[in-house]
């Protein structure tokens, strides 16, 4: 079984380096300055004790559950080429820090995800600069996979490395003391510091059976420990192999851009679409996946809609009443922008002053309106209509109905069904037949 938690779960992601400096002493020198566009070797001086003075904000946001990017020791300002699993790193503020951070955010009652990396590391672990120095003599030489007598990174690596970077060798999973060694990090992390979970970075390039285990190990140190995992496919095999809890449902979120941005799909399309996509899973991973439209990985969802916050609206409309957690990434919600890495990766700008504060109050109304019904969070979907550019997507329990009518096209359109009297759950509305305006949507419980 999954995590109960999940379903009533709101993320939000965050990118350490760019969200908040908090401890001006924690290390860092010279930081980039706040705001200016970064680079792929930018630090910017975010820490986990910024992220930790802003808990008001995001609680008063609604957003119950948090998951950071990597945060162990890493040469780089994204943490993936990590050097020591067990040490937090010091421009974050180490590991009490991170104790810090978690206590805080199990105390109102949220949960907290980390990112593990343990497809690669850093060519800076000292496992890997022992094999480097020793040669096949070294002790680690089969942690790796190298061919030939020494390591050599130029003019091509001759090890194994993550995409073909030669900073980021690959970890040799058939050697069982890799595994051992990795799946004591898993568990670490959850026995010493509580932590609620974890996302498994470019899970589609382990070995299946390895992910099973980090599974099993992450639930013997904590039943309710969530596994999720960076898919971008289609992940029906990773769940039939009982191996994680759900993925990062990029899928979803591709198709929601063919509907709201590029608009070459119909709402029958996506409806078909999204439809398929629930089917492909098993009941309990479908609502247990994490749904986004935005990630450090992939430009932002304004951005793309060419800065049309109407777009943003209804993809996060479609995404707070469908099954699975939806996740803010940091920033959406005041309306950042942002295209490919690095730029999808700006520093968050604490001037109130310019952020969008219209599109933060619907953000934050769509999520008190999810942690308010039940049948946002646990309701069985059902597609009722779709057609053009409109769709009438209903989530249902015994005891609640609620059902999104979505207007993706310019014209008005007429909302009813036979029989039926609904609320608007905005406004208070009651009758059986609703106008929704061109761009816009309506959510409302049936009475």
């Amino acid at each position: 079984m999954t995590p109960d938690w999940v379903r009533d779960a709101v993320f939000y992601q965050i990118f350490p380096d760019r969200f908040r400096r908090g401890d001006h002493g924690n290390g860092m020198h010279d930081p980039c300055q706040w705001g200016e566009i970064p680079t792929r070797t930018s630090l910017f001086g975010g820490d986990l004790a910024g992220i930790a003075e802003k808990l008001d904000y995001l609680q008063w946001l609604g957003v119950n559950a948090l998951y950071l990017t990597p945060v162990f020791a890493a040469p780089s300002n994204h943490k993936y080429d990590t050097v020591d699993y067990f040490t937090v790193d010091p421009t974050f503020g180490g590991n009490d820090a991170l104790r810090v951070l978690v206590d805080a955010v199990h105390a109102r009652g949220m949960r907290i995800v980390l990112d593990g990396v343990f497809n690669h590391c850093s060519d800076r672990h000292p496992f890997f600069l022992d094999a480097i120095s020793n040669g096949r003599a070294s002790l680690y030489w089969d942690w790796f996979t190298i061919d030939g007598h020494t390591v050599q990174s130029k003019p091509e690596p001759n090890y194994e490395c993550w995409a073909g970077v030669r900073t980021m060798p690959e970890w040799n999973h058939k050697n069982p003391d890799v595994e051992g060694y990795l799946l004591s990090v898993v568990r670490h992390w959850i026995s010493e510091y509580a932590i609620d979970g974890w996302r498994l970075d470019t899970v589609e390039y382990l070995p299946p059976d390895f992910v099973r285990r980090i599974r099993q190990v992450a639930r013997d140190a904590d039943p309710q420990v969530y596994v999720v995992g960076e898919a971008m496919g289609i992940a029906a095999a990773w769940f039939k192999h009982d191996a994680i809890d759900g993925v990062m449902h990029y899928r979803l979120r591709d198709g929601l851009i063919h509907f709201l941005v590029t608009r070459d799909w119909s709402a029958e399309t996506f409806a078909g679409f999204a439809r398929s996509l629930w089917r492909s899973y098993p009941r309990e991973n479908g609502f247990s996946c994490y749904t986004l439209i935005g990630s450090h990985d992939k430009p932002r969802f304004l951005t793309l809609a060419g800065g049309d916050k109407r777009r943003l609206l209804l993809a996060a409309a479609f995404l707070f009443s469908y099954p699975g957690a939806p996740a803010i990434y940091y920033g959406d919600e005041i309306g950042m922008e942002g295209g490919d890495d690095p730029d999808c990766r700006r520093a968050f700008p604490w001037d109130e002053s310019i952020w969008d504060k219209d599109l933060q109050d619907e953000l934050r109304t769509l999520v008190g309106l999810r942690n308010l019904h039940p049948a946002l969070r646990r309701g069985e979907p059902r597609f009722l209509q779709s057609s053009g550019q409109y769709l009438v997507l209903s989530r249902i329990l015994p005891e609640e109905e609620i059902v999104l009518a979505l207007n993706a096209g310019e014209q008005e359109k007429q909302f009813s069904i036979e029989d039926r009297t609904f609320k608007d759950l905005a406004s208070g509305e009651e009758g059986e037949s609703f106008a929704v305006p061109g761009m816009r949507f309506r959510l409302l419980k049936r009475i």
